[in-house]
């Protein structure tokens, strides 16, 4: 039986492209290329930046154990310089001062007199403890040595600062050196050269023997190199004396009646000196 195939339908004729359209089609791929060029670069130099705060600062050089060593002795041995070259000072000034005097009475403080003293000695305080640097020392025994008691106190710390070196706590052993080496360090210092000096002395442990002494005190202030100031001076034992002892059976001799009498008298008689030697002065303002 006769049958019929149908033929495909005509194509239908290609749409031609706007020549416009492929201009703008290929300025936009041209334009994608080059984002992607900008984003490669960018993202490359972001990494670079990153990297170069990543990496760790530059280490100092390494202190070594020699060098610390090497730097608190020198300190160490500038503070004990300096301490040298203040006692010979010192006491050529002060030997100067004494052989230049007489027994006159001092004449009023001059104005160029301007050395801070403390307000006074606290009488009963703290064991041991100096209001000033003083130095009694009596007439006939100026033949010696005249041993600054400010410079004593640098020299004791000089020698803590080689304990610490010894035990190799460097850096303890030179801030403690520089500190000794500061010029403010050294302040004044107070000589009392006596002309009469009955010392304390304890009978028991409830009675004593009072001191007295007299004599004429100096400052030395060690800013100028000169004594600055000068006055006359009288003190003696408090009348009554207060202080502690162990009444134990095994308490030995040093903590005992009599031994605590005996530094509870010398104490006391310290801090009248002090305290004599304050007033002078003031009294020749």
């Amino acid at each position: 039986m006769p049958y019929r195939i149908s033929t495909p339908p005509d194509p239908e004729p290609q749409e031609l492209e706007d020549p416009y359209a492929a201009v703008l089609r290929g300025q936009r791929r041209r334009a994608r290329l080059a984002s992607a060029v900008v984003v490669v670069f960018c993202a490359g130099g972001l990494a670079k930046v990153a990297h170069s705060h990543q990496q760790p600062a530059p280490r100092p050089a390494k202190v070594t154990e020699a060098s610390r060593l090497d730097r608190a002795r020198i300190a160490i041995a500038s503070a004990r310089a300096r301490a040298a070259g203040q006692q010979v000072r010192f006491e050529s000034r002060v030997r100067e001062a004494i052989a230049a005097d007489d027994d006159a009475r001092p004449a009023p403080l001059a104005a160029a007199c301007a050395i801070a003293l403390p307000p006074g000695p606290s009488i009963g305080g703290v064991h041991g403890r100096a209001a000033f640097p003083l130095l009694v020392i009596g007439h006939g025994e100026l033949d010696g040595s005249l041993p600054s008691q400010a410079i004593a106190e640098v020299l004791a710390d000089a020698r803590r600062a080689e304990g610490h070196l010894a035990a190799g706590r460097f850096e303890e052993a030179t801030l403690y050196a520089r500190a000794l080496d500061r010029p403010e360090r050294f302040g004044y210092d107070v000589v009392l050269v006596t002309r009469a000096n009955k010392p304390v002395r304890a009978i028991s442990g409830s009675t004593f023997e009072p001191g007295e002494l007299e004599g004429r005190a100096y400052i030395y202030d060690f800013a100028s190199g000169q004594v600055v100031c000068r006055a006359d001076v009288h003190a003696k034992s408090s009348r009554a004396i207060g202080y502690t002892y162990s009444d134990r059976n095994d308490t030995p001799p040093s903590l005992g009646p009599l031994a605590s009498m005996d530094d509870a008298i010398r104490e006391d008689i310290h801090h009248q000196t002090e305290r004599a030697i304050l007033d002078a002065f003031r009294s020749a303002r």
